[in-house]
């Protein structure tokens, strides 16, 4: 990520070289891109590492009681109780291996799409990895609720804004450098947490 961060100063010098000015005030649009690149792919980030942290440690962590091992139970709950049991679910219990299966439905489940927001991340990923309150606290799943806002807008928006009212060419968000270099780095941080807090949890398995 801090490639994009020199690519982009790189950007503004050369810029600013070319016309014999400063590199403070308004960002020119490439300059822009680069700062919605550099969101894009820390959400990248973030949903690659925390899936393959899920994958990885879900399975040791529901087999001692706590909080995943409880997740993992009310999944399979839900499902057996389902008004209609869906076929994923059936073809499980008719395996060979019932159990492996449901384990590999239950990740998936996980799993299967990117995060979309900070309650959904703390939801899915906190508490499949059996992580308290105590070791991360909500506020810190929530202080990421602006990061995921921009990642939504520049995903699923392109960054416009008011797109239904616009020409040709819908004026864009207005991002600050500074702004978009803290959320990411929030963001990182919180995975880098993530994992360190399931080590913990893992270690307490053995």
């Amino acid at each position: 990520m801090s490639g994009l961060f020199d690519t982009l100063h790189l950007v503004r010098r050369e810029r600013s070289r070319q016309n014999n000015a400063e590199t403070r005030g308004r960002l020119h649009s490439d300059v822009q891109d680069l700062l919605r690149a550099a969101i894009v792919f820390t959400s990248a980030g973030l949903d690659a590492a925390v899936q393959a942290l899920i994958e990885h440690a879900v399975p040791m962590l529901i087999t001692q009681p706590g909080t995943a091992r409880a997740k993992y139970e009310t999944f399979v709950e839900e499902q057996a109780r389902a008004p209609k049991a869906e076929d994923g679910f059936l073809a499980a219990l008719r395996s060979q291996d019932p159990r492996l299966e449901l384990l590999h439905l239950y990740v998936q489940s996980k799993t299967k799409a990117s995060f979309q927001g900070s309650s959904d991340l703390r939801d899915r990923a906190g508490a499949s990895l059996g992580i308290t309150n105590q070791q991360i606290h909500r506020s810190r799943f929530t202080s990421l609720d602006t990061f995921f806002t921009a990642r939504n807008d520049v995903a699923h928006r392109l960054d416009m804004d008011n797109v239904a009212k616009a020409d040709a060419a819908p004026p864009g968000k207005q991002r600050a450098q500074e702004e978009v270099r803290v959320m990411c780095d929030e963001a990182l941080l919180l995975v880098r947490d993530l994992v360190k807090e399931a080590a913990v949890n893992l270690v307490a398995c053995r």
